[in-house]
C-alpha cells in the first residue's frame, strides 16, 4: 500500500496533508533537477563531440566542417587529453586555410600542450614552413621554449628541416643559434645526434659554436662518433672541431667510436690527429674499450696507429685482460700476435690467463697458452692458473693447461725456446700422432678395465707429470671409481704429447713394464699385433 492510500484510509488531518504535499513537491523538484542535470550532461557530451570533430577537421584540412563547428560555438581553443588545440594539428599538418580560420576566430596562438609545445614548435618539428609563416604573421612568438627548453631552431634541426633553418637564418633577427635546451644541448648537438647532415652543414654556415658542450661534456663531435655518422664527423672536423675534446668522463670521440666498433670513424679521427693513447678518468685507452667489446677491426686499426698495447687502466687491466674477461678470443689473438706482454698482473695480481681460467673461457685460454702465457704466475691468493681451473671444476681447462705445459717443455728443446704463436689446434685440441684415434680405444680399456687404483699415478710419475698435475686431475671426484676417469684423462693428455715420429706402443709398453705390469704390457702388445695381422693395420708396424 502506497503513501497516498495510507493518507486516504487513515483520514489524516489537513496539516498532515499539507506536509505530504510539501514532500511531494520537493520530490518533484528534485526529479526536475536530476532531469536537468541529465540534459546538461547530454549537452556537455554534444560539446565534447564537437570539440573532437573540430580537431579532426583541423587535422584533415576540412575547412567547411571547421567553419560550421565554429558557428555552432564549439570552443576554438578546446583541448584534447594532451592539451593540444586545433591550431596544433593544423600547424603540424600544414593546413594554412584552417590556421587562418582559427586565427580569424580568435584562437590563442601561444597555447601549449602538456609538453610545452606551441603551434610554432609543431610547425618547425614537421617542417611546415608556410604554417610557421602564418603563425608568425598571426602574432606567434618564435622564441618560446618547450618544457625541455627547445625552441623552433632545436625542433627543426633535430628533424633535418633545412627550409625552417633557412627561414630562421634569413627572416628572424637576433635569433640565438647557440641557445641550449635543458641538457645544455644546442641545435648542432641535436642535429649531430640524429644524423641530420643537412642541418649540421646549415648550422655551421649560420656560425654556430661547434665547440660547445652539453651537461655531459659532449660536443657535437662526440655525439656523431657515438652514432658512427662519418659524413657529420667529416663536416665537423673540416670546420675545426677538436678531435681530442674530452667529456666529463675524459672520453674523446675516438674512445666513443672505439667502444662502438666504428672502424671507419676511428680511421678518420686518427687521420685528423686523435691521440690513440688518450686515457679517460679511469685510465681507459681506446684500445681498452675496443678490446673489451671484441671489436677486432678497431683493435687492429689502433695497433696500426701505434697505440700502447700494454697500457693498464685504474684496475691494472690491459687490453688483453679485458679481451680475456669478455671471452673475445679473436681480439686476444690479435693482441698476442702484436707482441703484448702476456703476464702483466692487475690489481688482483691476475694475469689475463688467470682471468680467463677463472671464468672457464676455453677458447681464450687456448689463445693465451698458444702465445706462451706463463703457467707459473700466481694471483693474489697464491694460486696458479692450473689451481684455479681445478678449484673451479673446469675439467677441460685442467687437461688443456697440462697439455700445454708438457707441450712447451718438449717443444722448447727442439725450437731453442723461441716458439712464437702456435695455433691451438696444432697441439691442444687433438693429438697429432697419426695413430691417435686407434689408440684411444686401447687407452680407454686400459684405464677402465686393466689399471688398478693409483696405477695411473705411477704412470704419471714415470712420464714426468708434475705433482700439481696429478693433484689437479685427482681433484675431480665422481665416486669410488673416480680413478678410472682420472686414468683415462692422464692417458689422453700423455697421448697429446707424443710426436708424430715416435712409437706409441713402444712407449706404452715401456711404461707398463716400469710400473711392474709386464704381463699387461705383453697382453696389449699381442692383441695389437694380432689385430694388425688381421687388418694390415699400421698399428702392427709400431710393435718392436
Amino acid at each position: 500500500m502506497d503513501f497516498n492510500s495510507n493518507l486516504i484510509n487513515n483520514d489524516k488531518t489537513n496539516g498532515e496533508a499539507a506536509a505530504v504535499a510539501a514532500t511531494a513537491a520537493a520530490a518533484a523538484a528534485e526529479a526536475a533537477q536530476v532531469a536537468a542535470a541529465r540534459n546538461n550532461r547530454s549537452a556537455d557530451l554534444d560539446v565534447l563531440k564537437g570539440e573532437k570533430k573540430l580537431h579532426e577537421a583541423a587535422r584533415q584540412n576540412n575547412l567547411a566542417k571547421a567553419r560550421r563547428l565554429l558557428i555552432e560555438k564549439v570552443d576554438v581553443d578546446c583541448k584534447n587529453n594532451l592539451d593540444r588545440t586545433a591550431l596544433h594539428w593544423a600547424a603540424a599538418e600544414g593546413n594554412i586555410d584552417i590556421i587562418q580560420l582559427l586565427l580569424d576566430n580568435g584562437t590563442d596562438v601561444e597555447l601549449r600542450d602538456k609538453y610545452g609545445m606551441g603551434a610554432v614548435h609543431c610547425a618547425a618539428w614537421f617542417g611546415q614552413l608556410e604554417s610557421l609563416k602564418a603563425l608568425v604573421n598571426g602574432g606567434a612568438r618564435t622564441t618560446v621554449q618547450t618544457k625541455q627548453g627547445m625552441n623552433i631552431l632545436h625542433c627543426a634541426a633535430q628533424n633535418n628541416h633545412l627550409n625552417i633553418l633557412t627561414f630562421i637564418a634569413d627572416s628572424l633577427e637576433n635569433f640565438d643559434v647557440n641557445q641550449t635546451e635543458r641538457n645544455d644541448r644546442t641545435s648542432l648537438h641535436l642535429a649531430a645526434d640524429n644524423g641530420c647532415i643537412e642541418a649540421v652543414l646549415k648550422l655551421i654556415a649560420m656560425k654556430c659554436d661547434i665547440h660547445m658542450k652539453d651537461k655531459d661534456g659532449a660536443t657535437a663531435l662526440h655525439l656523431a662518433a657515438k652514432k658512427g655518422n662519418i659524413d657529420i664527423l667529416k663536416a665537423l672536423l673540416a670546420s675545426g672541431s677538436i678531435s681530442d675534446d674530452r667529456d666529463v668522463d675524459g672520453r674523446t670521440a675516438l674512445h666513443i667510436a672505439s667502444e662502438n666498433g666504428y672502424t671507419e670513424v676511428c680511421d678518420l679521427l686518427l687521420e685528423y690527429g686523435a691521440n690513440p693513447n688518450a686515457e679517460t678518468l679511469k685510465e681507459m685507452t681506446p684500445l681498452h674499450l675496443s678490446a673489451n667489446h671484441g671489436h677486432t677491426d678497431v683493435v687492429a686499426k689502433l695497433l696500426h696507429f701505434g697505440c700502447g698495447v700494454n697500457a693498464q687502466n685504474f684496475q691494472g687491466n690491459t687490453a688483453l685482460h679485458l679481451s680475456a674477461m669478455g671471452n673475445h678470443a679473436d681480439t686476444a689473438k690479435i693482441l698476442v700476435q702484436a707482441g703484448c706482454e702476456l703476464d702483466l698482473p692487475n690489481y688482483r695480481l691476475q694475469t689475463p690467463l688467470h682471468a680467463a681460467v677463472e671464468s672457464g673461457l676455453t677458447e681464450v685460454v687456448e689463445v693465451l697458452l698458444a702465445g706462451g702465457a706463463s703457467l707459473d704466475a700466481r694471483e693474489k691468493s697464491g694460486k696458479t692458473s692450473l689451481q684455479l681451473a681445478s678449484r673451479g671444476a673446469h675439467v677441460a681447462l685442467v687437461d688443456t693447461i697440462i697439455k700445454a705445459e708438457r707441450y712447451y717443455s718438449t717443444a722448447r728443446e727442439y725450437h731453442n725456446n723461441d716458439l712464437g704463436y702456435v695455433e691451438p689446434h696444432a697441439y691442444l685440441r687433438r693429438p697429432t700422432h697419426p695413430s691417435a684415434e686407434q689408440m684411444k680405444e686401447i687407452l680407454w680399456r686400459l684405464s677402465t678395465k686393466q689399471l688398478k687404483n693409483n696405477e695411473w699415478k705411477k704412470l704419471a710419475l714415470y712420464w714426468k707429470f708434475k705433482p700439481e698435475h696429478i693433484q689437479a686431475i685427482e681433484h675431480q671426484y665422481v665416486g669410488p671409481n673416480s680413478y678410472k676417469e682420472h686414468g683415462f684423462r692422464l692417458l689422453i693428455i700423455w697421448l697429446h704429447g707424443i710426436r708424430k715420429d715416435e712409437n706409441i706402443m713402444k712407449l706404452l709398453f715401456e711404461a707398463l713394464v716400469a710400473i711392474d705390469r709386464r704381463n699387461l704390457a705383453e697382453q696389449i702388445r699381442r692383441k695389437v699385433t694380432l689385430h694388425g695381422q688381421k687388418t694390415c693395420s699400421p698399428m702392427a708396424c709400431m710393435i718392436t
